[in-house]
Protein backbone atom coordinates (compact mmCIF):
# COMPACT_ATOMS: atom_id res chain seq x y z
CA UNK A 1 0.00 0.00 0.00
CA UNK A 2 1.53 3.35 -0.79
CA UNK A 3 1.63 6.55 0.67
CA UNK A 4 3.95 8.29 -1.26
CA UNK A 5 4.85 12.27 -0.96
CA UNK A 6 1.64 12.94 -3.07
CA UNK A 7 -0.74 11.48 -0.97
CA UNK A 8 1.24 13.51 2.29
CA UNK A 9 0.37 16.82 0.15
CA UNK A 10 -3.05 15.87 -0.68
CA UNK A 11 -3.49 14.65 2.65
CA UNK A 12 -5.01 11.21 1.32
CA UNK A 13 -4.71 8.13 3.13
CA UNK A 14 -2.47 5.09 2.14
CA UNK A 15 -3.44 3.79 -1.27
CA UNK A 16 -2.88 3.23 -4.76
CA UNK A 17 -2.07 6.34 -7.06
CA UNK A 18 -5.11 7.74 -8.68
CA UNK A 19 -6.17 9.89 -11.65
CA UNK A 20 -8.15 11.98 -8.92
CA UNK A 21 -5.33 12.96 -7.14
CA UNK A 22 -3.60 14.08 -10.05
CA UNK A 23 -6.63 16.35 -10.90
CA UNK A 24 -6.36 17.36 -6.82
CA UNK A 25 -2.92 18.54 -7.12
CA UNK A 26 -3.56 20.53 -10.11
CA UNK A 27 -6.91 22.11 -8.72
CA UNK A 28 -5.05 22.76 -5.26
CA UNK A 29 -1.99 23.81 -6.77
CA UNK A 30 0.24 21.52 -4.69
CA UNK A 31 4.17 22.74 -4.93
CA UNK A 32 7.34 20.94 -5.52
CA UNK A 33 9.02 20.41 -2.74
CA UNK A 34 12.23 18.26 -1.34
CA UNK A 35 10.27 14.97 -2.19
CA UNK A 36 7.84 16.20 -5.14
CA UNK A 37 8.67 16.95 -8.68
CA UNK A 38 6.01 17.77 -11.53
CA UNK A 39 7.36 17.10 -15.09
CA UNK A 40 5.23 17.31 -17.81
CA UNK A 41 6.37 14.36 -20.46
CA UNK A 42 8.25 11.21 -20.17
CA UNK A 43 11.33 11.67 -22.12
CA UNK A 44 11.61 8.89 -25.18
CA UNK A 45 12.65 5.36 -23.87
CA UNK A 46 15.89 5.92 -25.92
CA UNK A 47 16.60 9.08 -24.42
CA UNK A 48 15.86 8.02 -20.35
CA UNK A 49 19.33 7.03 -19.95
CA UNK A 50 20.93 10.52 -21.19
CA UNK A 51 18.19 12.63 -19.71
CA UNK A 52 18.12 14.85 -16.55
CA UNK A 53 15.40 12.40 -14.46
CA UNK A 54 18.60 9.90 -13.87
CA UNK A 55 20.14 13.18 -11.96
CA UNK A 56 16.78 14.08 -10.62
CA UNK A 57 16.43 10.37 -9.53
CA UNK A 58 19.49 9.97 -7.80
CA UNK A 59 19.11 13.36 -5.58
CA UNK A 60 15.90 12.12 -4.75
CA UNK A 61 17.63 8.81 -3.38
CA UNK A 62 20.16 10.96 -1.53
CA UNK A 63 17.44 13.32 -0.14
CA UNK A 64 15.61 10.81 1.50
CA UNK A 65 13.55 9.57 -1.20
CA UNK A 66 10.79 10.96 -3.15
CA UNK A 67 8.08 11.33 -6.28
CA UNK A 68 8.45 12.45 -9.55
CA UNK A 69 4.94 12.82 -11.30
CA UNK A 70 4.93 12.93 -15.20
CA UNK A 71 1.79 14.98 -16.86
CA UNK A 72 1.70 17.61 -15.22
CA UNK A 73 3.10 21.44 -15.67
CA UNK A 74 4.16 23.57 -13.15
CA UNK A 75 3.45 27.64 -12.87
CA UNK A 76 6.34 28.91 -10.43
CA UNK A 77 6.79 25.24 -8.87
CA UNK A 78 3.15 24.62 -8.24
CA UNK A 79 0.72 22.13 -10.36
CA UNK A 80 -1.44 23.96 -13.02
CA UNK A 81 -1.91 21.71 -15.78
CA UNK A 82 -2.44 17.91 -17.01
CA UNK A 83 -0.55 16.75 -20.39
CA UNK A 84 -0.29 13.71 -21.38
CA UNK A 85 2.86 12.16 -19.97
CA UNK A 86 3.25 9.04 -22.76
CA UNK A 87 3.46 5.14 -22.42
CA UNK A 88 4.58 3.73 -20.35
CA UNK A 89 5.31 0.06 -21.43
CA UNK A 90 6.40 -3.22 -19.88
CA UNK A 91 9.90 -2.58 -21.80
CA UNK A 92 10.31 1.25 -20.19
CA UNK A 93 10.08 -0.13 -16.58
CA UNK A 94 12.87 -2.72 -17.45
CA UNK A 95 15.02 0.45 -18.75
CA UNK A 96 14.01 2.31 -15.98
CA UNK A 97 15.04 -0.18 -13.43
CA UNK A 98 18.76 -0.88 -15.83
CA UNK A 99 19.38 2.89 -15.90
CA UNK A 100 18.51 3.21 -12.36
CA UNK A 101 21.23 0.45 -11.69
CA UNK A 102 23.54 1.16 -14.78
CA UNK A 103 23.91 4.77 -14.55
CA UNK A 104 23.76 5.59 -10.93
CA UNK A 105 26.64 4.47 -8.52
CA UNK A 106 26.31 2.77 -6.17
CA UNK A 107 23.30 1.24 -8.05
CA UNK A 108 19.97 2.47 -6.90
CA UNK A 109 17.26 -0.36 -6.17
CA UNK A 110 13.21 -0.23 -5.43
CA UNK A 111 12.54 2.95 -7.67
CA UNK A 112 8.92 1.87 -8.75
CA UNK A 113 7.24 3.09 -11.96
CA UNK A 114 3.45 3.32 -11.75
CA UNK A 115 1.39 4.37 -14.98
CA UNK A 116 -1.57 6.01 -13.14
CA UNK A 117 -4.88 4.48 -14.35
CA UNK A 118 -7.25 6.82 -16.60
CA UNK A 119 -10.25 7.27 -18.69
CA UNK A 120 -8.71 10.09 -20.10
CA UNK A 121 -6.07 11.17 -22.97
CA UNK A 122 -4.29 12.68 -19.69
CA UNK A 123 -2.35 9.70 -19.32
CA UNK A 124 0.54 10.20 -15.77
CA UNK A 125 3.07 8.36 -14.64
CA UNK A 126 4.90 8.35 -11.31
CA UNK A 127 8.18 7.18 -10.16
CA UNK A 128 8.80 6.85 -6.06
CA UNK A 129 12.27 6.70 -5.24
CA UNK A 130 13.18 5.00 -2.23
CA UNK A 131 15.18 6.80 0.29
CA UNK A 132 18.53 4.46 -0.05
CA UNK A 133 20.75 3.97 2.86
CA UNK A 134 23.91 3.74 0.02
CA UNK A 135 23.87 7.45 -0.58
CA UNK A 136 25.34 9.16 -1.91
CA UNK A 137 24.77 8.11 -4.84
CA UNK A 138 26.45 9.49 -8.14
CA UNK A 139 25.81 10.53 -11.53
CA UNK A 140 28.46 10.39 -14.29
CA UNK A 141 28.21 12.17 -17.94
CA UNK A 142 31.29 11.59 -19.74
CA UNK A 143 34.46 12.28 -18.09
CA UNK A 144 32.43 14.00 -14.83
CA UNK A 145 30.43 13.01 -12.02
CA UNK A 146 28.94 14.71 -8.96
CA UNK A 147 26.17 13.82 -6.41
CA UNK A 148 23.02 15.38 -6.64
CA UNK A 149 20.90 16.36 -3.94
CA UNK A 150 17.46 17.48 -3.27
CA UNK A 151 17.06 21.39 -1.99
CA UNK A 152 13.57 22.73 -1.52
CA UNK A 153 11.82 22.56 -5.00
CA UNK A 154 15.64 22.21 -6.80
CA UNK A 155 17.98 19.98 -7.63
CA UNK A 156 21.75 20.57 -7.24
CA UNK A 157 25.36 18.90 -6.49
CA UNK A 158 26.79 18.28 -3.33
CA UNK A 159 29.55 20.10 -1.94
CA UNK A 160 32.92 18.12 -0.42
CA UNK A 161 31.47 18.88 3.22
CA UNK A 162 27.66 17.21 2.24
CA UNK A 163 29.43 14.75 0.58
CA UNK A 164 31.76 13.61 3.51
CA UNK A 165 28.48 13.47 5.22
CA UNK A 166 26.84 11.66 3.30
CA UNK A 167 29.33 8.93 3.65
CA UNK A 168 29.60 9.08 7.17
CA UNK A 169 25.64 8.70 7.36
CA UNK A 170 26.28 5.39 4.99
CA UNK A 171 28.45 4.00 7.12
CA UNK A 172 26.95 4.42 10.30
CA UNK A 173 23.55 3.33 9.26
CA UNK A 174 24.61 -0.12 7.76
CA UNK A 175 26.22 -0.67 11.45
CA UNK A 176 23.41 0.47 13.29
CA UNK A 177 21.23 -1.74 10.47
CA UNK A 178 23.22 -5.14 11.32
CA UNK A 179 22.90 -4.27 15.12
CA UNK A 180 18.94 -3.46 14.80
CA UNK A 181 18.96 -7.31 12.22
CA UNK A 182 20.56 -9.18 14.84
CA UNK A 183 18.88 -8.04 18.05
CA UNK A 184 15.29 -8.92 16.69
CA UNK A 185 16.95 -12.25 15.59
CA UNK A 186 18.16 -12.79 19.15
CA UNK A 187 14.85 -11.93 20.78
CA UNK A 188 13.20 -14.11 18.27
CA UNK A 189 15.43 -16.98 19.27
CA UNK A 190 14.90 -16.20 22.77
CA UNK A 191 11.38 -16.35 23.18
CA UNK A 192 10.91 -19.43 21.65
CA UNK A 193 13.58 -20.86 24.38
CA UNK A 194 16.35 -21.97 22.24
CA UNK A 195 17.36 -23.80 25.10
CA UNK A 196 14.63 -26.48 24.47
CA UNK A 197 15.33 -27.84 21.18
CA UNK A 198 16.78 -26.44 17.56
CA UNK A 199 14.94 -23.40 16.85
CA UNK A 200 14.87 -21.76 13.60
CA UNK A 201 14.96 -17.83 13.71
CA UNK A 202 15.03 -15.33 11.27
CA UNK A 203 14.92 -11.23 10.73
CA UNK A 204 14.23 -9.14 8.08
CA UNK A 205 14.39 -5.16 8.17
CA UNK A 206 14.47 -2.81 5.26
CA UNK A 207 17.51 -1.03 4.75
CA UNK A 208 15.26 2.24 4.15
CA UNK A 209 12.71 3.35 6.30
CA UNK A 210 12.12 7.01 6.25
CA UNK A 211 9.56 6.59 3.69
CA UNK A 212 7.73 4.22 6.18
CA UNK A 213 4.06 5.58 7.24
CA UNK A 214 3.07 5.11 11.12
CA UNK A 215 1.26 2.64 13.15
CA UNK A 216 1.31 -1.05 10.86
CA UNK A 217 -2.19 -2.10 11.74
CA UNK A 218 -2.77 -4.44 8.75
CA UNK A 219 -1.38 -7.26 10.39
CA UNK A 220 -4.08 -10.08 9.96
CA UNK A 221 -4.66 -9.29 6.38
CA UNK A 222 -0.63 -9.28 5.44
CA UNK A 223 0.46 -12.61 7.60
CA UNK A 224 -2.75 -14.22 5.97
CA UNK A 225 -1.31 -12.88 2.37
CA UNK A 226 1.91 -14.01 3.65
CA UNK A 227 0.57 -17.20 4.38
CA UNK A 228 -1.24 -17.70 1.19
CA UNK A 229 1.84 -17.35 -1.27
CA UNK A 230 3.64 -19.78 1.07
CA UNK A 231 1.57 -22.58 1.09
CA UNK A 232 1.46 -21.50 -2.94
CA UNK A 233 5.30 -22.05 -2.91
CA UNK A 234 5.38 -25.02 -0.89
CA UNK A 235 2.74 -26.71 -3.20
CA UNK A 236 3.70 -30.52 -2.12
CA UNK A 237 3.69 -29.55 1.44
CA UNK A 238 1.13 -26.38 1.35
CA UNK A 239 0.60 -26.46 5.32
CA UNK A 240 4.58 -27.23 6.47
CA UNK A 241 5.52 -23.65 7.52
CA UNK A 242 5.56 -21.28 10.72
CA UNK A 243 2.66 -19.53 9.48
CA UNK A 244 0.47 -22.12 9.99
CA UNK A 245 1.40 -22.19 13.78
CA UNK A 246 1.01 -18.42 14.92
CA UNK A 247 -2.46 -16.33 15.97
CA UNK A 248 -2.31 -13.25 13.84
CA UNK A 249 -5.82 -12.14 15.23
CA UNK A 250 -4.49 -12.31 19.32
CA UNK A 251 -1.30 -9.66 18.42
CA UNK A 252 0.03 -7.87 21.28
CA UNK A 253 1.32 -4.40 22.00
CA UNK A 254 5.00 -4.56 21.33
CA UNK A 255 7.55 -1.83 21.34
CA UNK A 256 6.88 -0.17 17.94
CA UNK A 257 4.87 -3.15 16.68
CA UNK A 258 2.86 -6.34 17.66
CA UNK A 259 4.06 -9.80 18.98
CA UNK A 260 2.05 -12.67 16.98
CA UNK A 261 1.75 -15.61 19.87
CA UNK A 262 1.88 -18.97 19.21
CA UNK A 263 -1.78 -20.64 17.86
CA UNK A 264 -0.81 -23.25 20.17
CA UNK A 265 1.73 -22.99 23.28
CA UNK A 266 3.73 -25.74 24.44
CA UNK A 267 3.96 -27.21 21.32
CA UNK A 268 6.14 -29.17 19.46
CA UNK A 269 5.62 -26.97 16.50
CA UNK A 270 5.17 -23.40 18.47
CA UNK A 271 5.75 -20.50 16.35
CA UNK A 272 6.30 -16.62 17.22
CA UNK A 273 6.47 -13.55 15.29
CA UNK A 274 6.66 -10.11 15.41
CA UNK A 275 5.64 -6.69 13.10
CA UNK A 276 7.32 -3.71 13.65
CA UNK A 277 6.11 -0.28 12.14
CA UNK A 278 8.90 0.56 10.39
CA UNK A 279 8.41 -2.94 8.15
CA UNK A 280 10.78 -5.15 10.23
CA UNK A 281 9.76 -8.53 11.41
CA UNK A 282 10.83 -11.96 13.10
CA UNK A 283 10.25 -15.11 13.68
CA UNK A 284 10.99 -18.14 15.52
CA UNK A 285 9.91 -22.16 15.05
CA UNK A 286 10.68 -24.80 17.10
CA UNK A 287 11.70 -27.31 14.56
CA UNK A 288 13.78 -29.85 16.32
CA UNK A 289 11.39 -32.95 16.74
CA UNK A 290 8.71 -32.37 14.31
CA UNK A 291 9.50 -35.72 12.55
CA UNK A 292 8.96 -38.97 13.51
CA UNK A 293 11.19 -42.31 12.99
CA UNK A 294 10.17 -45.38 11.87
CA UNK A 295 8.78 -46.89 15.39
CA UNK A 296 6.54 -43.34 15.08
CA UNK A 297 8.30 -41.91 17.70
CA UNK A 298 9.15 -37.55 17.69
CA UNK A 299 12.82 -37.24 16.75
CA UNK A 300 14.98 -36.08 19.39
CA UNK A 301 14.87 -32.01 20.43
CA UNK A 302 18.32 -31.54 18.15
CA UNK A 303 16.99 -33.00 14.90
CA UNK A 304 15.29 -31.05 12.53
CA UNK A 305 13.76 -32.10 8.91
CA UNK A 306 14.99 -30.20 5.89
CA UNK A 307 11.75 -29.83 5.00
CA UNK A 308 11.39 -27.70 8.18
CA UNK A 309 14.42 -25.47 6.93
CA UNK A 310 12.50 -25.11 3.48
CA UNK A 311 8.97 -24.21 5.15
CA UNK A 312 10.88 -21.82 7.70
CA UNK A 313 12.16 -19.76 4.45
CA UNK A 314 9.67 -19.76 2.71
CA UNK A 315 7.09 -18.66 5.64
CA UNK A 316 10.00 -15.32 6.15
CA UNK A 317 10.66 -14.46 2.55
CA UNK A 318 6.59 -14.54 1.97
CA UNK A 319 5.95 -12.93 5.01
CA UNK A 320 9.03 -10.30 3.98
CA UNK A 321 6.84 -10.12 0.54
CA UNK A 322 3.47 -9.48 2.23
CA UNK A 323 4.68 -6.49 4.25
CA UNK A 324 6.88 -4.82 1.61
CA UNK A 325 3.39 -4.75 -0.36
CA UNK A 326 1.88 -2.98 2.50
CA UNK A 327 3.92 -0.14 2.15
CA UNK A 328 7.13 -0.41 -0.01
CA UNK A 329 10.22 0.43 1.44
CA UNK A 330 13.10 -1.31 -1.04
CA UNK A 331 15.94 -3.81 -0.44
CA UNK A 332 15.49 -5.59 2.73
CA UNK A 333 18.15 -7.02 4.66
CA UNK A 334 17.45 -10.91 6.21
CA UNK A 335 19.17 -13.16 8.40
CA UNK A 336 18.26 -17.20 9.27
CA UNK A 337 20.20 -19.33 11.61
CA UNK A 338 19.31 -22.65 13.44
CA UNK A 339 19.81 -22.15 17.53
CA UNK A 340 20.58 -24.54 19.99
CA UNK A 341 22.16 -24.79 23.32
CA UNK A 342 22.00 -27.93 25.54
CA UNK A 343 23.26 -29.27 28.72
CA UNK A 344 24.55 -32.05 26.69
CA UNK A 345 26.63 -29.90 24.20
CA UNK A 346 24.60 -31.46 21.24
CA UNK A 347 24.69 -30.15 17.65
CA UNK A 348 22.00 -29.47 15.21
CA UNK A 349 21.12 -32.71 13.01
CA UNK A 350 19.06 -32.40 9.85
CA UNK A 351 17.41 -35.32 8.78
CA UNK A 352 16.12 -35.93 5.44
CA UNK A 353 12.61 -37.23 5.39
CA UNK A 354 11.51 -40.75 4.96
CA UNK A 355 15.32 -41.69 5.31
CA UNK A 356 16.82 -43.99 7.36
CA UNK A 357 20.10 -43.43 9.89
CA UNK A 358 22.82 -42.89 9.24
CA UNK A 359 21.44 -42.30 5.66
CA UNK A 360 20.06 -38.95 5.23
CA UNK A 361 21.48 -37.43 8.26
CA UNK A 362 23.75 -33.85 8.12
CA UNK A 363 25.48 -31.80 10.02
CA UNK A 364 27.27 -28.61 9.51
CA UNK A 365 31.41 -29.37 9.37
CA UNK A 366 31.84 -27.42 11.82
CA UNK A 367 28.96 -28.49 14.00
CA UNK A 368 28.07 -24.88 14.77
CA UNK A 369 24.95 -23.85 11.98
CA UNK A 370 26.11 -20.01 10.62
CA UNK A 371 23.44 -17.43 10.23
CA UNK A 372 23.02 -16.81 6.66
CA UNK A 373 22.65 -13.19 5.63
CA UNK A 374 21.26 -11.98 2.43
CA UNK A 375 19.71 -8.60 0.68
CA UNK A 376 16.65 -8.91 -1.21
CA UNK A 377 13.88 -6.95 -3.16
CA UNK A 378 10.61 -7.85 -2.16
CA UNK A 379 9.59 -5.23 -4.92
CA UNK A 380 8.69 -7.98 -7.96
CA UNK A 381 6.21 -9.92 -8.36
CA UNK A 382 5.70 -13.27 -5.76
CA UNK A 383 6.24 -15.33 -9.10
CA UNK A 384 9.71 -13.82 -9.03
CA UNK A 385 10.17 -13.27 -5.64
CA UNK A 386 10.77 -17.20 -4.90
CA UNK A 387 13.82 -16.95 -6.84
CA UNK A 388 15.22 -15.44 -3.27
CA UNK A 389 12.84 -18.05 -0.78
CA UNK A 390 15.02 -20.45 -3.12
CA UNK A 391 18.39 -18.87 -3.12
CA UNK A 392 18.23 -18.68 1.18
CA UNK A 393 17.16 -22.04 1.36
CA UNK A 394 20.05 -23.39 -1.14
CA UNK A 395 22.55 -21.25 1.22
CA UNK A 396 21.36 -22.96 3.98
CA UNK A 397 21.18 -26.73 2.91
CA UNK A 398 24.85 -26.09 1.60
CA UNK A 399 26.08 -25.44 4.93
CA UNK A 400 25.04 -28.26 6.04
CA UNK A 401 26.04 -30.55 2.98
CA UNK A 402 22.36 -30.87 0.91
CA UNK A 403 23.03 -29.74 -3.27
CA UNK A 404 19.34 -28.03 -3.28
CA UNK A 405 15.76 -27.80 -1.44
CA UNK A 406 13.20 -30.55 -1.99
CA UNK A 407 10.00 -28.39 -2.56
CA UNK A 408 10.86 -24.82 -3.48
CA UNK A 409 10.83 -24.42 -6.88
CA UNK A 410 10.23 -21.48 -9.30
CA UNK A 411 8.47 -23.71 -11.76
CA UNK A 412 4.96 -23.26 -9.60
CA UNK A 413 1.58 -24.91 -10.25
CA UNK A 414 -1.26 -22.75 -10.84
CA UNK A 415 -2.53 -20.73 -7.90
CA UNK A 416 -5.12 -22.44 -5.88
CA UNK A 417 -7.29 -19.38 -3.99
CA UNK A 418 -6.80 -20.38 -0.67
CA UNK A 419 -8.55 -18.42 2.88
CA UNK A 420 -6.45 -17.48 5.48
Amino acid sequence: MLHTPLHLALGEPPGPMTDRMIDDAVTQGVEENDALDWKTKLPSEKDFRDSDIVKDIAAFANAGGGIIVFGVSDKNKAADERHDAGDLTENYERTIRQVCMAAITPPLFGVQAIAIPTATTSRAVALIIPASPDGPHLVYKNDYFGAPNRTGADTAWMKERQLEAAYRTRFDGQRQGEESLRRIYDDMASVAGKTERAVLVGAARPRSRSLRRGKFDAVPAVVDSAKSMARWWLARAGTYNPLEDIDPYRGRPTLAGQYLPPSDPGDVREGHAVLFDDGSLGMSWRAGGHERDGSGRHRDPHQVGTLAVEGFVAALMALVHAVAAENPTGDYDVIFGVELETPAGLTPEFHVRKAAPPSGVYKPFSGRFRPISATVDPSVSDEVFIASAITLATAALNQVGIASPTLLDDMLPPRRKTGG
